[in-house]
């Protein structure tokens, strides 16, 4: 076929594939003996009748044309990586779209086709420039059960898998991600007793929480990814636990868990990761001992976003323990000062789309490692949000009574669906514990973020995400402060496949 034919090219308003090929095909310095070679070569599946190996770009010249069909081209490229190592020529084909013929669409079909072994097929892939590799995995002549498949070929590297899964997640495929991560997970996972779970992620068709039944989260934050995820009794996680109290002092409440939910359709059903109350103080019977600060949280928000601090414990016989993004101080005890609610690491995303695009970052990467085999060089991890725990209330001598442990910070809620369903979500901050001196701070409240596709947003979101209320001093003790209110967003995201 030669040299030349990249100045055969039609008008820009007819410029795509079978144009391009009827040019190329018609291009008249062309011999007959060379069109015909390669037309024979690909209905008899065999390479050796070609004129030239510099025929090999324009292989899908002929199909455009209508002088072969889809399965011959397939089957002759699957000769051409079987039996003359000629993966990394397509690939590169692939990667540089000569003349416009190897375009995404055209090469998810010979994907999908069966007369490319997946092995093969995985051989190609596995050199394909990332930007290839999004178009092939995105167009919607390759189905997920076929992505899914490739993803399981021992031939398809690490880094591949990777691609495909992040190829579809970048470019907003995020129901095509679910159905390709779940094709061969259980068709059905149901809750019909309470029960505890022991595993960070939860990947099946179909998960059900049968009304009246309660799941507890195991961990600090439970992932559930389903086509259909239909919660209709409780889901409820707890967080960082709170620091001890002091001599006579109450212990902090633990902050409000983390629950993650990416999904086709998701019925929300009813979610608690309200942080936990501090402790009410009691009469010491040794001498002053300090409090411990709460342990520390993560949490992750939208651009402009702020999250809530939780309250200041009140004074005893000396000060409190501040409050913290988002978790309240211990409350003063009469010999030792309360301690400081934990921090928040805090995660910010440009959008909804950023963030949503990042949880299956890290999803597809624990899931390639713990359910494929294949661990990528580098990964995204997974986005664990919990929230702090409350400090501890502070500490007083013999027969008098501590501080107050501070309240808990509300936990967060993070909720894709193409389609979801309202539900009720608690974050409430824990309250303050009282006391006979300072009382302990307020939790911050939670955050609770919805976000949906084309599908919408069903009925009215029922959500608390209140801070806590202060502990009661007596005396001279002062109440602990109420933490501030949480953040509640419910906003739609691009979805385009």
């Amino acid at each position: 076929m030669g040299a030349g034919f990249s100045t055969v090219t039609p008008p820009p308003s007819q410029l795509n594939a079978t144009s391009v090929a009827q040019a190329v095909w018609s291009y008249s310095p062309r011999s007959l003996t060379d069109i015909q070679s390669l037309v024979a070569a690909i209905q008899n599946n065999d390479p050796s009748l070609l004129s030239t190996l510099g025929d090999l770009p324009f292989i899908p010249a002929p199909y455009y044309s209508r002088q072969v069909s889809l399965t011959q081209v397939a089957a002759f490229i699957n000769t051409l990586v079987q039996n003359y190592n000629a993966a990394g020529v397509i690939a590169s084909f692939i990667n540089s779209n000569p003349y416009s013929l190897w375009q995404a669409n055209f090469m998810a079909s010979i994907i999908q086709s069966p007369y490319l072994s997946l092995t093969n097929a995985s051989q190609i892939l596995n050199l394909v420039s990332t930007s290839a590799l999004a178009g092939v995995v995105t167009s919607t002549n390759i189905s997920a059960a076929t992505l899914n498949q490739i993803i399981n070929n021992a031939a398809l590297s690490a880094t591949a898998a990777q691609g495909i899964l992040y190829g579809l997640a970048n470019n907003y495929y995020y129901n095509k991600w679910i159905q390709t991560v779940t094709y061969n997970a259980p068709t059905s996972v149901t809750f019909s007793t309470n029960a505890t779970l022991s595993t960070n992620v939860l990947i099946a068709q179909n998960i059900t929480v049968a009304p009246g039944v309660t799941v507890t989260c195991g961990t600090w934050t439970c992932f559930f990814i389903a086509q259909v995820f239909n919660n209709q009794g409780t889901i409820t996680v707890a967080g960082a636990p709170g620091g001890g109290g002091g001599s006579g002092g109450g212990a902090g409440g633990a902050g409000g868990g983390g629950i993650v939910i990416i999904a086709y359709t998701a019925a929300i059903g009813t979610i608690n990761v309200n942080g936990a109350a501090g402790g009410g103080s009691y009469f010491s019977t040794s001498a002053p001992t300090s409090a411990s600060a709460g342990a520390n949280g993560q949490l992750a928000v939208l651009s402009g976003i702020s999250v809530p601090t939780g309250g200041a414990g009140g004074t005893g016989g000396v000060i409190g323990g501040p409050g913290k993004p988002n978790a309240g101080g211990g409350g003063g005890g009469s010999n030792t000062v309360g301690a400081a609610g934990g921090s928040a690491t805090v995660y910010s995303f440009a959008n909804g789309n950023a963030l949503v695009t990042y949880v299956i970052h890290g999803i597809s990467d624990w899931w390639l490692s713990n359910i494929i085999g294949k661990a990528p060089l580098t990964v995204t991890p997974l986005l664990f949000i919990y929230s702090p725990g409350g400090g501890g209330g502070g500490g007083s001598g013999t027969n008098v009574s501590g501080g107050g442990g501070g309240g808990g910070g509300g936990g967060e809620a993070i909720i894709f669906g193409n389609m979801v369903n309202a539900g009720t979500v608690n974050a409430a901050g824990g309250a303050g514990g009282n006391s006979g001196n300072g009382g302990g701070g307020g939790g911050g409240g939670g955050i609770v973020l919805v976000f949906y596709g084309p599908g919408g947003l069903n009925g009215s979101m029922n959500v608390n995400v209140a801070g806590g209320t202060g502990g009661s001093g007596v005396g001279a003790g002062n109440v602990g402060n109420t933490g501030q209110a949480g953040v509640y967003l419910a906003t739609s995201v691009t979805v385009n496949g």
